[in-house]
């Protein structure tokens, strides 16, 4: 028994029996994906019908938002600092409750598409949870919330990632943002060397509002959660 014992901690020491550390998690995953090179960088791409371009140099930052509607010609630029929406190249006078929703369209596109990179803000508190299996693949399980400085005005929200244990892929992610959301990865585009990935989003089956969110994974397995839309990015171009 005493040799069968030495033998289990030889073999912890040699692979490391510790649990995952959630930091080192999401470097492992970034690096997969190569997001390191988005960090000064300019990201531009097409969603649905809006042109998104993110720029990015040394921690600050500069997200712009345009499309066509009745109005008009829309341009929205959010910053480190401020937002404001143009209208036909004429700034348009926005009331708080109006900034803060217009800023918060435009910051949720582009947070999605830097994942995982965004998983290392100052402001995010990553905390590992254990090993979970979807659809036989085994997964390592985070959840994320954050800091009330800097973690944006829904920063009471609570996020979950799966990240694949044998490459660090994101292959699916949970948020409450709208109501509960779970993503499956529905393919991706590499471009100068970056992964960018799509996504379907699936809500909570009709008449279920007491599974909590860190279980979706549970759901999506047993076939129970519903395809709402499907996240798809086009013509994506790095600088």
């Amino acid at each position: 028994m005493r040799y069968a014992f030495l033998i289990i901690c030889f073999m912890c020491f040699i692979s490391g029996c510790s649990k995952p550390d959630a930091k080192t998690i999401v470097d492992k995953s970034v690096a997969f994906y190569n997001m390191e090179k988005l960090q000064n960088a300019t990201l531009e791409f097409d969603f649905r019908n809006f042109k998104f371009k993110a720029m990015q140099l040394n921690g600050k930052f500069v997200y712009e938002r345009s499309f066509s509607d009745s109005t008009g010609q829309i341009h929205d630029i959010l910053s480190n600092d401020s937002f404001k929406r143009m209208v036909n190249g004429k700034e348009l006078k926005l009331d708080a409750e109006q900034a803060a929703k217009y800023a918060q369209a435009v910051n949720s596109v582009i947070y999605f598409v830097y994942l995982p990179l965004k998983l290392n803000d100052p402001s995010v508190i990553k905390k590992y949870l254990g090993e979970s299996s979807i659809k036989n693949k085994s997964y390592y399980k985070l959840e994320v919330r954050f800091e009330q400085k800097g973690g944006g005005q829904d920063h009471d929200d609570v996020f979950y990632y799966w990240f694949d244990k044998e490459d660090y892929s994101m292959d699916h992610f949970a948020y409450s943002t709208g109501g509960n959301r779970f993503r499956q990865v529905m393919g991706s585009h590499k471009v100068s060397g970056v992964t960018f990935q799509d996504y379907i989003n699936y809500e909570a089956p009709e008449g279920d509002s007491l599974t909590p969110l860190i279980k979706y994974d549970s759901l999506f397995t047993k076939g129970k959660l519903k395809e709402l839309s499907r996240i798809e990015i086009k013509n994506i171009r790095l600088n």
